[in-house]
């Protein structure tokens, strides 16, 4: 078996990828990488404001491009935008044996209930948000199931009752 030396947190935005894969680093003693930071970081703008100011097309190139080296990196939890499973190379590493990738949900209410709380988040179809979040739930669910080894939903309990759960199941099944 091959030593697992990365966690992937993929899933719907406002799941809570974010706030589950920091506990987990924290639960495991890894580091932590998010992957709106690294493309806010690229861009020099907030992720929101590059999908705004430059389109969906435009950001989903640049969403690859900082992904890939973080899904590089050892002995790190790495949280990713709602889309990156959008992207086939993304995807092939995500499914990689040193890889383990989190499907992370919570149900379409709580989400559409997370997003309007957040507000800094563009909308990425010209529908009402609770339709959104349904299609694009639909749209992307085969691509996130495709790629997770695991399931979470974050909507059952405190990210750090769910990141010490997680965390025991990663050790026992890899010595993480």
């Amino acid at each position: 078996m091959t030593a697992l030396r990365l966690v992937a947190m993929v899933g719907p935005r406002a799941a809570g990828k974010t706030t589950l894969g920091r506990a987990l680093a924290t639960a495991l003693a890894w580091d932590f990488a998010d992957a709106d930071d690294a493309l806010a970081a690229a861009a020099g703008m907030s992720a929101a404001d590059c999908l705004r100011s430059r389109g969906e097309a435009a950001f989903r190139v640049l969403e690859e491009r900082v992904v890939l080296p973080l899904l590089a990196c050892r002995r790190t939890v790495v949280a990713l935008g709602g889309g990156a499973v959008l992207s086939a190379a993304v995807r092939a590493r995500l499914v990689a044996e040193d890889c383990h990738t989190v499907l992370v949900l919570a149900p379409a209410a709580v989400l559409v209930a997370r997003l309007r709380a957040g507000g800094d988040r563009p909308p990425l179809l010209d529908l009402p948000l609770e339709q959104e979040v349904a299609a694009l739930l639909a749209a992307r669910g085969p691509l996130y199931r495709e790629v997770a080894r695991t399931t979470v939903d974050t909507d059952t309990a405190p990210a750090t009752e769910l990141a010490a759960r997680l965390a025991a199941t990663l050790r026992a099944r890899s010595g993480a």
